[in-house]
């Protein structure tokens, strides 16, 4: 037999009339407490639909960015990134999108605002995600897009424990993308130039110069280069390490957690490197027996070298520009001039840095008074100050071209210094109680509050430049005839009341209410306030008498319906009229010269009734236990409907503003969620498996008859979001013979220009022509579709292993390379595409596999929005393999250490995809490269 709260007790049963059976308390089960808003909560109550991911999970990831480190760990909780730069965070999402405007959830530090990025992966305890109306609609309006609650790590008992954790890794790109050489570019330049009409397949290189340029080169490098700039501007691998200290105890008055944590990485490319610390100091005070207090501090500091980018916007596709035609270095060892001064390599080593340095510092204190048993009231002021200070060195320096003579590298012609200091401060002011009691079988808890947020800002820049003295980066060292400032600010804030209660009746039936009125000061008097209710209900099947529990243990229903709200629209008075300063010059008759003036002038016409985007959340839900506890799933459906969404709307030219925003538009959002898990034992052998897996679609209300097209993505009424728009293909055009259709009329062309080799479009409407107002159409969703993640582990006498993965089923994304090959004769083409294109010296039977078209400068064409680029960029991908080791405690014990483990891990591993060879799917072609880690670590405890 088995009742909840207590572990299950197996019976044979005999001759005996009658049995004396003492059901043993399962702790685990009864003091499973998880943190909820403003409070805490059994998880057996919960009736709304989270997500939960303990701190021992993060360890065995490499990266200081939080955000990071929840890729794949819980369902319905989205994680993309697009760069391997450890400074870089990750863009998450609570199921799906639900506005136009900020999709990403809010994020609660130990009860008050914060981010991600504030906190080191080693300080967490635990992490909930409040997915569901019913557990966020205590957050009211800043919850739509759902809610993280972190709780970081307190001592847990009055024993001093002192452990120390440490990694070293060995960085390299999952993959690296690969370029023509200098005969495969010529070649391909060469079919360019006779796709656009001249006369010879040698126009441009000679094919006596292709044939014989490896020997030429070998005579004369200068002369003849073939230069592989990701390879002379990329090192094969790289390095960062990783340490943690963490001290903790204490007395029955004081309880203590200190932790100081340090990660440093350098990244594949020279001059750039990243460091950081982060302090954090939790103390817990019992003043007597009803007076608790809490005072946290926490501290964060960052610093981040790098050098500049240059034409192609980032470093690496900088790199992936140049044509190979062109040398790095000459024979001398001196620098190239490549053309007209552009060198990536010298651009990147001698136009100076960018270096940014980050303070945070924060705190909290919290007061805890119990006047009366089963009574909490709650005291909480939490100040935050970040300082970003970022000092940007652009430096003038040569280059040379073959005949010896130097030129203006094609980074700047002069030095210059620009410096800014970007500064926030924020209060968090939290007043609640907490009242929980018991009547016989009956379990309530009420809590109400209120809550006061303000928010700061202030950035403040100068510059100059025509620098004399090239090396030293301080601005009184440039002409103050050449100095340039600015500055501004801003603020917000918002006021909160908010309430809820929850009711269990035998741990069988529980039912949940909240309720939160918010005011900001983003709207207008009058449109300041907002109001989101929730209610949930949750029925325990497997404690019902005559529930059979011979095979599943547990069985819980829920059911929600709420409302969530987003005020975070843009800017922080949306409703005023916009003005922009500026100078203006005045001509002075009297004195003949123009006078200085400053002018303002009205940009934006602006609703003063803006107001809040309001989003309605249905779902339903399932937990089941197994099998004697072992097999464990979760299962929820949601309907979510945004309405009064921000957008911009119609407005007559002639009034002179720019369009205006209004509470214009709606959303819809349907998905799912499923997790599974088995664990078990087997004598000293224990194992596990976890799944997850999760879908969403998106698609437009109501949108006051507009549409928005940004490039080959539209977002209109009844399109998903942000869908994919453009022609309709119909492969590449085989020959002369594929211009004309089965009746000898000459195909629709999108150009003139159009002909073999080029993509034929589909004449949607029949007309004869191609034309974007009548011949583009859906293409399909752009969002990840079967999101899914999951974990094996397994311990056996003191070894563990772990292995992780992460991908996506499904998700179209449109292929575009980093570089239009051969553009301006100086631009290097992708070897993906020199080796499988359309080619007047292939054969049909050839051409006919190709994947791409050919080689030509009428990119109408080739790179019209269309769904030949598109294609399946789901992806499944290896986070992480661990094998370690503990050495037994009667070893370690001689040498007064408690635990000892060391271990080695793989992180990130290639991808499994569809992507062009050399691309990695997390990669945006422009951030750094996605890197795979292979760790040598060691944890120790005293």
């Amino acid at each position: 037999m088995s009742y909840i709260g207590y572990k299950p007790v197996e019976i044979k049963i005999n001759s005996q009339n009658s049995y004396n059976i003492t059901l043993e308390e399962d702790s685990e089960a009864l003091d499973e407490v998880v943190v909820i808003g403003y409070g805490t909560a059994r998880k057996i109550d919960l009736t709304g639909s989270t997500a939960s991911l303990g701190g021992d999970k993060l360890q065995m990831k490499n990266t200081p960015q939080l955000a990071n480190q929840l890729q794949g760990q819980m369902a319905g909780v989205q994680v993309t990134r697009s760069s391997g730069d450890p400074n870089s965070g990750a863009t998450i999402r609570v199921r799906g999108v639900t506005t136009l405007s900020t999709n990403d959830p809010l994020v609660i530090i130990d009860g008050v605002p914060g981010t991600l990025g504030d906190i080191a992966p080693e300080d967490v305890k635990d992490i909930q995600v409040l997915k569901d109306a019913a557990s966020a609609a205590i957050y009211g309006s800043r919850a739509a897009a759902g809610v993280i609650l972190v709780t970081t790590k307190r001592a847990r008992n009055k024993e001093f424990h002192l452990s120390y954790n440490m990694e070293y890794g060995i960085d390299a790109a999952t993959t690296k993308p690969k370029f023509a050489n200098a005969v495969q570019w010529m070649k391909g330049y060469n079919e360019l130039a006779y796709n656009d009409g001249a006369s010879s397949l040698n126009s441009a290189y000679s094919e006596d110069l292709i044939n014989n340029y490896a020997q030429l080169r070998a005579e004369n490098p200068d002369l003849y280069p073939d230069t592989d700039f990701m390879g002379l501007g990329l090192n094969n691998t790289t390095h960062h390490q990783r340490h943690s200290l963490s001290l903790s105890g204490g007395t029955e008055k004081l309880k203590t957690n200190f932790s100081l944590n340090y990660y440093e990485s350098e990244a594949l490319y020279d001059n750039k490197d990243y460091e950081r610390f982060n302090v954090r100091s939790n103390n817990d005070y019992t003043i007597n027996n009803w007076i608790h207090a809490n005072v946290d501090v926490n501290l964060l500091y960052s610093k981040q070298n790098s050098p500049h980018n240059g034409a192609g916007g980032s470093i690496m596709k900088d790199l992936m520009f140049s044509s190979p035609l062109y040398n790095a270095y000459w024979a001398d060892g001196r620098y190239a001039d490549g053309k007209d001064g552009d060198n990536p390599i010298a651009y990147h080593n001698l136009s100076g840095n960018n270096r940014g340095e980050y303070y945070r510092v924060g705190g909290k204190l919290q007061l805890d008074l119990t006047p009366i048993k089963d009574l909490t009231l709650t005291a909480v002021a939490s100040p935050r100050y970040t300082f970003d200070k970022k000092k940007d060195h652009k430096m003038a320096y040569d280059v040379y071209r073959i005949s010896g003579d130097p030129i203006s590298g094609g980074g700047y012609s002069t030095t210059s210094l620009s410096e800014t200091r970007d500064d926030t401060y924020s209060l968090t002011m939290q007043f609640y109680a907490n009242y929980k009691f018991q009547i016989q079988r009956h379990s309530i808890g009420l809590m109400a509050g209120y809550e006061d947020y303000t928010y700061k800002w202030e950035n403040e820049g100068a510059s100059r430049t025509n620098f004399t003295l090239d090396n030293f980066p301080y601005l009184d060292l440039g002409p103050e005839d050449y100095q340039f400032n600015s500055g501004k600010a801003g603020h917000n804030s918002y006021r909160s009341i908010f309430g809820r209660i929850m009711y269990s009746w035998a741990d069988r039936y529980m039912l949940q209410a909240n309720i939160r009125s918010d005011g900001s000061s983003r709207f207008a008097e009058g449109h300041r306030w907002g109001t989101f209710p929730s209610v949930s209900a949750g029925w325990m099947i497997s404690e019902e008498p005559w529930f059979n529990k011979s095979v599943i243990d547990y069985l819980k229903l829920r059911g929600s319906i709420g409302q969530l709200g987003n005020e975070r629209i843009g800017s922080e008075f949306p409703y005023q009229a916009k003005l922009t300063f500026g100078t203006g010059f005045i001509p002075n008759a009297s004195t003949g010269i123009a006078d200085v003036v400053q002018t303002a002038y009205q940009t934006d016409y602006a609703f003063n009734n803006l107001t809040w985007e309001t989003t309605t959340t249905y779902g339903i839900g399932a937990d089941i236990t197994l099998l004697n506890n072992r097999l464990k799933a979760s299962a929820d459906y949601y309907y979510k409907k945004t309405v009064d969404m921000l957008m911009e709307v119609g407005f007559p030219s002639y009034f002179g503003y720019n369009a205006p925003q209004n509470n214009a538009a709606d959303m819809n959002t349907k998905g799912w969620d499923l997790e599974l898990s088995w664990s078990d034992q087997i004598n000293d052998f224990r194992y596990g498996v976890n799944f997850n897996l999760s879908d969403y679609r998106s698609k437009m209300g109501y949108m006051a008859d507009r549409q928005k097209i940004d490039g080959n993505k539209i977002t209109e009424e009844g399109s998903h979001y942000q869908e994919w728009y453009g022609y309709k293909n119909m492969g590449i055009i085989l020959n002369e013979e594929a211009m004309y259709d089965k009746n000898g009329d000459k195909i629709p062309v999108l150009t003139n220009n159009d002909g073999p080799g080029n993509i034929r479009y589909q004449d949607i409407n029949g007309d004869g022509i191609i034309t974007a107002s009548e011949d583009r159409v859906y293409l399909g969703n752009s969002l990840p579709e079967l999101q899914y993640g999951g974990s094996i582990w397994a311990e056996w006498k003191g070894f563990d292993f772990n292995l992780a993965f992460q991908g996506i089923g499904r998700q179209l994304k449109y292929w575009s390379w980093a570089v239009r090959p051969f553009q301006y004769q100086s631009y290097s083409c992708p070897l993906n595409l020199f080796e499988s294109h359309w080619s007047p010296t292939a054969t049909d039977a050839e051409n006919a596999t190709a994947k791409y078209p050919k080689f030509t400068t009428n990119d109408t064409n080739i790179y019209a929005n269309s769904d030949f680029y598109l294609f399946n960029g789901g992806y499944m991908r290896i986070k992480n393999i661990t094998l370690g080791y503990t050495i037994p405690s009667n070893i370690t014990k001689k040498f007064f250490v408690n635990k000892l483990r060391v271990y080695f891990s793989a992180n990130d591993l290639p991808a499994f995809s569809k992507y062009p060879n050399g691309y990695d799917p997390e990669w945006d072609r422009s951030g750094d490269l996605i890197m795979s880690s292979y760790i040598f670590g060691l944890n120790v405890s005293f």
